[in-house]
């Protein structure tokens, strides 16, 4: 994609969304959108949060096994969207992670139409993971970005770190939807609750973190267009 008026060129690899701004014009008066070295930055960052996420899973059993490997998915994506051609080799198609994550997306809707069906309350963070695995498939596209819809997602996963960092989706734990309210024997009103899916670890860096990946990759790809 060439910026003329800047006389610098974006370089959109046709593998993933990695994006170097070079050219005769970058760096005198242009804006570097994604230089090779914050790309790399970035690249090793998910790297890091993959294998922290990695260790999520391994520490987890049940829903939360299955919750805690949609970031280890992320992470994965992030890193092949972050890496720069020079560094990857692979040569993955965009087409494949559109596929996988649609299908990871999919496999979150199913679930929670399976909790609904059988009456069973749904923990919120379901919803969350689902949007963020279809804002993978948003980000994969190769036909290019809506505007309304891309600013959209930078502020919802701003909005993520600002609550990761600051321990308040935690709280988001505890909310579920389909709640059903009990009288005990006591006269005791009790509200059934849904399985819990954060772990006990701290999660405020790495979910924060790849949540403002996320986030400054939407923006970058946007300014780009």
């Amino acid at each position: 994609m060439n910026m003329t008026g800047a006389n610098a060129s974006t370089q959109i690899s046709g593998s993933h969304g990695s994006m170097v701004m070079s050219g005769p014009g970058a760096g005198h008066g242009t804006i570097n959108i994604l230089p090779q070295w914050l790309a790399i930055a970035w690249t090793l960052v998910f790297v890091a949060s993959l294998v922290i996420h990695a260790r999520h899973v391994l520490d987890s059993r049940g829903p939360r096994r299955f919750w805690h490997s949609g970031h280890v998915l992320m992470a994965l994506g992030m890193i092949f969207m972050f890496a720069p051609a020079s560094i990857d080799h692979f040569g993955i198609p965009s087409g494949f992670w559109q596929l996988l994550f649609a299908n990871a997306a999919g496999v979150v809707l199913a679930w929670i139409l399976a909790q609904a069906l059988s009456r069973q309350v749904v923990n919120v963070l379901w919803i969350v993971i689902g949007t963020d695995l279809a804002a993978m498939v948003y980000m994969w596209s190769p036909s290019g970005f809506t505007a309304p819809i891309t600013w959209l997602l930078v502020a919802y996963f701003a909005a993520q770190t600002v609550l990761w960092a600051s321990n308040r989706m935690r709280q988001a734990d505890d909310l579920a939807i389909g709640r059903r309210l009990s009288v005990g024997p006591s006269g005791a009103i009790a509200a059934t609750a849904a399985a819990p899916l954060v772990c006990d670890r701290d999660l405020r860096v790495s979910v924060g973190v790849m949540t403002l990946g996320m986030a400054y990759m939407f923006a970058a790809m946007q300014l780009s267009m």
